[in-house]
């Protein structure tokens, strides 16, 4: 029975864990997530606090779950994780009877659940957690080396949500990851299906444009929340869109804005006369950062920056003369091997230390 309990409380921390490092690898789409919820419950007016709520509660699941896998202050944890799990366990019975449009976000963009698979899991975790909790009484005593190897890996958790919070995902799940390929919106048979790369753009004049994203190398700049960009972040998307232009690439910028309030916004002319419009929550899926580009041809998502690490002459040269295939394979390949290789060094701490 000891061995069936320490299982329990492994399964259910693996699953805490994954679910929470997946949420802070995103913290964008952790705040997404946590702003539908709050619509649902008719709590908009916590909405400025959403990527607050969306990290921490992403970053008491690793926690929680690392806690279960160490095994250390095993009363406490129980406690705290059967508080947790009940909470969303009553949260996804109120999902599942009103059936709202909208994802659970139980494990970021990897994987979406509906409504009744959400409860399932839910409700299975309880099991696992009365197996492995109750009585409260009769937990083992955890290793003393334990109580080196939880903080080692809570430490590190901490500084991946930091890495997280600076720069854009390090693996890209939504539908517009790089090497997704987008669609017309006229080509889709369900205008409301989410899944399918779709993004609609127009001009000044209010004439949609979307064919511009079909065709030729585009070097374009997504800014959803222009009132939040410093003199310094739109001097760099000036400089970028002057390279890009000089080396044969279309330069755009998408804002999630009207054109009066834009042209307030943005003094300079060059940005002025390559911005299109388009909807805020699209340009979120797009590109995380806001005043981060994404590099687009003939349609072929290729390659992503964040709004520090904007392309400079020397990498617009280099995306110039390279194969689109050879540089979306590298990029995505690196960044897969360091997000593993993180999880199989904390997953090395909790497990063999």
């Amino acid at each position: 029975m000891r061995v069936i309990r320490r299982i329990s409380a492994v399964l259910i921390g693996f699953v805490l864990f994954l679910s929470g490092v997946l949420k802070l690898m995103d913290p964008v789409g952790a705040r997404l997530v946590v702003e539908e919820y709050l619509k649902f419950m008719h709590i908009e007016f916590l909405t400025g606090l959403s990527g607050v709520i969306g990290s921490g509660m992403a970053l008491l699941e690793a926690l929680l779950g690392a806690a279960l896998i160490t095994g250390v202050w095993r009363k406490v944890v129980a406690v705290a994780t059967g508080i947790l799990l009940g909470f969303f366990t009553i949260l996804t019975v109120f999902l599942y009877i009103r059936n709202p449009r909208m994802d659970c976000g139980c494990f970021g963009e990897i994987i979406h659940l509906t409504h009744l698979q959400s409860l399932l899991k839910n409700i299975v975790l309880l099991v696992l957690w009365a197996i492995a909790c109750l009585p409260l009484r009769k937990q083992e005593q955890t290793r003393k080396i334990k109580y080196v190897s939880f903080p080692i890996a809570a430490i590190s958790v901490c500084l991946f949500l930091l890495y997280s919070s600076l720069s854009i995902p390090l693996v890209d799940f939504t539908p517009f990851k790089p090497g997704a390929e987008l669609m017309l919106p006229e080509d889709i048979e369900d205008p409301t299906d989410e899944s399918t790369p779709t993004l609609s753009l127009s001009n000044a004049a209010g004439e949609y444009m979307d064919e511009m994203l079909m065709e030729g190398d585009l070097m374009v700049v997504s800014v959803y929340d222009p009132g939040k960009l410093r003199p310094q972040q739109w001097e760099k998307i000036e400089n970028l869109m002057r390279n890009a232009a000089g080396l044969g690439f279309t330069p755009m910028v998408l804002a999630a804005a009207t054109p009066e309030s834009w042209e307030e916004t943005v003094s300079s002319p060059g940005i002025l006369s390559a911005t299109y419009f388009a909807d805020r929550k699209k340009l979120l899926t797009l590109n995380r950062s806001n005043g981060g580009a994404s590099y687009i041809q003939d349609g072929l998502i290729v390659k992503k920056w964040d709004n520090r690490r904007l392309p400079g002459e020397d990498t617009l040269a280099e995306l110039a003369e390279v194969e689109v295939t050879e540089s979306l394979l590298s990029e995505n390949n690196g960044d897969r091997v360091k997000f593993q290789g993180f999880l199989l060094y904390v997953f090395a701490v909790m497990l063999l230390l």
